[in-house]
């Protein structure tokens, strides 16, 4: 079984927006604030998530900073990024921290699912 989705944007109501897609197309979801928060999750979490949806520019720790600090930790750093970003430079930025793929903000709800399907961990 696939573990939970972690998605991780400062912007509450977009993150809270996500979460509600997600769920109602049927998957476990968690949401975190920033980078930090996401670490926080993580380390508190019984089940590791099977992606993490990762927004760049946050407060108090930006996404490339929780990726080189979850990339660090030996039983995380297997769990696949999807950078979404409104920034120009998404993929630029997603292959840096490598992850599995990137989306631009705003996103295609049925464009995120099927990127969610084809990167999300077994």
């Amino acid at each position: 079984m696939t573990g939970p989705l972690l998605v991780v944007d400062d912007d509450a109501d977009l993150r809270e927006a996500l979460e509600e897609v997600l769920r109602d197309a049927g998957y476990e979801v968690v949401g975190a604030s920033n980078g930090k928060h996401a670490l926080d999750v993580l380390g508190a979490s019984r089940e590791l998530p099977g992606l993490v949806l990762l927004d760049m520019m946050m407060p108090v720790m930006d996404g490339a900073g929780f990726a080189r600090a979850m990339r660090q930790v030996p039983a995380w750093r297997d769990i696949p990024l999807l950078v979404f970003s409104a920034s120009a430079n998404a993929r630029q930025v997603a292959e840096e921290i490598g992850a599995c793929g990137h989306l631009r903000k705003p996103v295609d709800v049925d464009t995120l699912l099927e990127a969610i399907r084809k990167h999300q961990a077994a």
